[in-house]
């Protein structure tokens, strides 16, 4: 690129459009460096080899935050390159399970489980979006084209509490993956290696990312207006099989391209943290998964919690404020209330996690409970169906207890998870209650 060809204002505007944009394949890319390529990562395990989480989170769990108290996570991510893979789910009975398959640009592009394929496990064959050969007839329980190279196989499945663990392990135990070559027992097709480039924090806010951006477009299929956003960064040298190189531009150019990438990270963060509209103390956050073409959406999501699932298969309302808009506290205690008929409309099973604000963990308490919901023992409803759940510091009293989701001293917020939630959920038809301060 000649840099005289390029002004300074262009410059800024295609870094920042083109780090909106990339954004959220790259931080897809940390995982799975982190998961498939770094070996000295705690988390390696190679790809289309499963890592099993097999431990229940709490509150000495700081590795991540918001941490699900729900299910257990089997995750590994699938190399298409070389040649098909086949996934082998065994049957789940009555446990929800689920496997979210992710592609490069973290749209949510299919589903495995207890929704969409029943639970009665089987063997799915995954494409590449360069294979091109004969899918054997008859051997497989459903097909399924990858637009992605490197695909992410988000895995969960329920837990019950810890003494439920043991079924869990059955099911994780019972997920395979083999080559189609393997699976078939015929010759193996020529791997061509790849070399990754490696990953560093640096890339946040920086033209760094730009050169990560370059290496992974190739790998995935882009849908139309995808391409067409990327042929509008050609000027900066952004797009499959380019090479971009800050030190080609000018000083001017390169001050304002990392003007624009600075703005551009500042801007996701902004959205992250302005995800959705509050109604009743409740967060209520557009749909995601399947992004299309609003990529500060797509990014916001991605740096804020990636991987989420789609809403037919989960949404997560968050409520930081009880219904008089003021910061939820363990300074006071909060009742919320579902009337008769008025508890979460969902298919499987729904939850609410209490977190602390600060640290965004959960926290000990004197019953060790950190969430409650529909699978929570001894929970007590009224005569006439409703149910009451007392959110406070200390104990609501030995006849409430089974009912109580003990808070910290301070700051605190609410996550609940909802679980193939029905359509009234999704749409906004229902709406949960408000949290109400009762001192």
């Amino acid at each position: 690129m000649n840099s005289g060809e390029l002004s300074p204002a262009a410059a800024k505007k295609l870094a920042y459009d083109a780090y909106v944009y990339g954004f959220a394949m790259v931080e897809n890319y940390k995982t799975f460096y982190g998961m498939c390529i770094w070996e000295d990562s705690p988390q390696f395990s190679g790809f289309n080899n499963y890592l099993h989480g097999r431990e229940l989170y709490g509150p000495d769990f700081e590795l991540v935050v918001n941490a699900n108290n729900d299910t257990l996570y089997s995750t590994t991510f699938l190399d298409l390159g070389p040649e098909p893979r086949v996934v082998t789910v065994p049957p789940t009975g009555d446990r929800y399970f689920v496997i979210q398959l992710v592609d490069m640009g973290t749209d949510n592009f299919a589903y495995i489980g207890t929704r969409t394929t029943g639970t009665d496990g089987g063997e799915f064959l995954f494409l590449g979006p360069s294979f091109n050969g004969v899918v054997p007839d008859g051997e497989f329980t459903a097909v399924i084209k990858a637009p992605s190279r490197f695909v992410a196989l988000a895995t969960r499945t329920a837990i019950n509490g810890q003494d439920d663990l043991d079924g869990v392990v059955v099911v994780q135990e019972g997920l395979r993956i083999a080559a189609l070559s393997e699976f078939l027992g015929t010759e193996a097709g020529e791997a061509i290696p790849v070399e990754f480039p490696a990953f560093s924090k640096d890339v946040y806010g920086s033209p760094n990312l730009l050169p990560l951006l370059n290496f992974l477009l190739p790998f995935h299929t882009l849908p139309d207006y995808e391409q067409e956003l990327v042929k509008q960064l050609d000027p900066i040298d952004v797009g499959p099989f380019r090479t971009f190189d800050i030190d080609a531009y000018s000083e001017d150019v390169r001050n304002a391209i990392r003007e624009g990438v600075k703005d551009a990270h500042a801007a996701i963060e902004e959205k992250g943290n302005n995800l959705g509209k509050v109604v009743e103390g409740w967060q209520e956050i557009p749909p995601m998964g399947s992004f299309g073409d609003d990529f500060l959406f797509r990014s916001a999501v991605a740096w804020k919690f990636i991987y989420t699932n789609s809403p037919e298969e989960a949404i997560y309302p968050i409520a930081e404020t009880d219904a008089d808009g003021k910061p939820l506290s363990g300074k006071h205690g909060y009742v919320l209330h579902f009337p008769p008929g008025q508890l979460p409309p969902v298919g499987a099973f729904w939850s609410i996690t209490l977190y602390d604000s600060v640290t965004r963990l959960m926290i000990h308490n004197p019953i060790a409970r950190y969430s409650i919901g529909d699978r929570t023992p001894g929970l007590v409803y009224g005569d006439d169906g409703s149910l009451t759940i007392y959110i406070q510091h200390v104990t609501p009293g030995l006849e409430r207890e089974s009912n109580w989701l003990p808070s910290p001293v301070g700051r605190f917020y609410l996550n609940v998870r909802a679980y193939m939630p029905e359509p009234e959920f999704i749409d906004g038809t229902y709406r949960l209650p408000a949290v109400r301060r009762v001192n």
